[in-house]
């Protein structure tokens, strides 16, 4: 529901508003998501991680939650100029202003959210998610982009949106207000808020180091096409890695209590091999189909964006398989393997991203294309050392999915190039009918394509599906044949 939400008002508003107001919204999403690090860091977490919460950690988390917000608000506020200096965009001084009230609103929406996630309440933390979106983007956002508001519209979605946010998450919890400067467990709270603001600071400078540079170079039309781009692929693929991750995360976690390694090992490469089967057709459709895509969604105002969305839409599958190394790294007793492998990738990025942007926003996207596939090897191999799964075990699961995108990307190309001249709603829908009879019928005519691992996780899987759906798609078993195999 959220995700739909999210996609559907974002395609209206994007073809209301064009690359360029994008482009500006952008620039101050980008410091405000940075900043907000710093008004939170990482304090209210640690009312999730402790034992027992009382009054006074609340009461001492949202007291330095408002002199913190306060203070990074009113840092940003100030620094708007140079900022949109940086930035080029004369237009970004207003926008970084006011959404730097943002800081102050998150930062007192903390201990909430995170009392609720504390008490795995994630049913009100889901309501009030898409109540407050909706009433941001598709009540407010939508009207005064058709009014005529341009970048203005996006900025007033956004702060409804975390307002309303902010005081639904209160009303669920009424947590105490009084302020409290100093207690016992102040050091505590505040050394493990430390080790949060690292990781999350590591982690946003990964991932927004091509925006940056992006906006630092380029015109903020073309950091409208690449942001607006990059987040409609993106949201999907972190939310289907949001559902998988905690599972597989769980299942991993029994089985290294249990004493069998071998199982989670089995359920990483079966996971790792459905993606590569299952999940990259989708994006290697939308690579190869990547010009009506765009034009369908977003309209000939976007057209440019086609070159942008063919090299993000081929690291996508990269990025969902390197999120599912992260649960069997943590399950090894290796958790920090990772980060530490990520350090000198994010300077690596860093040049890259500064050397690709000298050369158009294209050239940018085939950047992160091959970016993700250089950390997603370099995680693999730190995987396979830890665990004990060799080069081969990775080639043998990965090599079906890679010939059927392959093969999928050719057939999908001939018949696009055929329709060549054709509107390009009609274009996309033809496509979309036949990739998945196609998809299918490549699996039938080559079994061989799904491996042992891949066969178990289905078998199971059909047993909870419908008895005709479950028929047809046997062939994808099974089970004992596949157990077979694998001994």
């Amino acid at each position: 529901m959220r995700m739909v939400l999210q996609v559907g008002s974002q395609v209206v508003l994007a073809r209301l508003l064009g690359p360029t107001e994008y482009g500006v919204f952008a620039i101050g999403t980008l410091v405000i998501t940075f900043s907000l690090f710093f008004a939170d860091v990482g304090l209210a977490y640690g009312l999730i991680q402790r034992p027992h919460v009382d009054d006074r950690d609340v009461r001492f988390v949202f007291t330095w939650q408002i002199i913190l917000g306060l203070a990074v608000a009113a840092l940003v506020a100030l620094a708007a100029q140079p900022i949109a200096n940086f930035f080029a965009e004369p237009r970004a001084v207003e926008v970084v202003r006011v959404l730097a009230l943002l800081c102050l609103v998150n930062a007192l929406a903390a201990p909430a959210m995170n009392l609720l996630k504390r008490e795995l309440n994630y049913r009100a933390l889901q309501l009030s998610q898409i109540a407050s979106y909706f009433i941001g983007f598709v009540l407010v956002g939508i009207p005064m982009a058709l009014a005529g508001y341009a970048v203005w519209s996006l900025v007033a979605a956004w702060c409804v949106q975390a307002v309303l946010g902010a005081l639904f998450a209160y009303s669920q919890v009424r947590h105490p207000i009084k302020p409290l400067l100093w207690y016992e467990h102040a050091r505590s709270q505040g050394s493990y808020g430390g080790v949060v603001l690292a990781t999350n600071l590591l982690n946003w400078l990964i991932a927004n180091i091509d925006r940056t540079v992006i906006g630092r170079w380029l015109p903020s039309r073309d950091m409208g096409l690449y942001s607006q781009t990059y987040n409609l692929l993106y949201s999907p693929s972190a939310s289907l890695l949001g559902v998988v991750q905690p599972v597989f995360f769980s299942a991993a976690s029994r089985s290294a209590e249990q004493g069998d390694q071998g199982l989670a090992r089995r359920a990483f490469l079966g996971l790792l091999a459905a993606m590569a089967l299952f999940i990259a057709p989708v994006f290697v459709a939308t690579a190869v189909l990547a010009e009506p895509f765009v034009l369908t969604l977003y309209g000939a105002k976007w057209q440019e964006a086609a070159a942008v969305c063919v090299p993000l839409a081929l690291a996508m599958p990269l990025f969902l398989m390197f999120g599912l190394c992260t649960p069997l790294l943590w399950t090894a007793g290796r958790p920090s393997d990772e980060l530490r492998s990520q350090l000198p990738m994010a300077l690596l990025w860093g040049l890259v991203c500064v050397w690709a942007a000298q050369h158009g926003v294209v050239v940018v996207a085939w950047a992160v294309c091959g970016f993700y596939a250089l950390r997603l090897a370099v995680v693999l191999r730190v995987t396979g050392r830890r665990t004990g799964l060799k080069l081969y075990d990775f080639w043998r699961v990965l090599r079906g999915g890679l010939a059927l995108c392959a093969l999928l990307a050719a057939g999908l190309g001939l018949l696009d190039h055929w329709l060549a001249g054709q509107p390009a709603p009609l274009r996309l829908f033809v496509a979309s009918a036949v990739s998945v009879p196609l998809l299918i019928g490549m699996l039938y005519a080559w079994p061989s394509l799904v491996c042992p691992e891949v066969r178990v996780l289905m078998a199971r899987l059909l047993d909870k599906l419908p008895a005709p759906l479950a028929r047809f798609l046997a062939f994808l078993g099974p089970l004992r044949l596949a157990e077979n195999e694998l001994s």
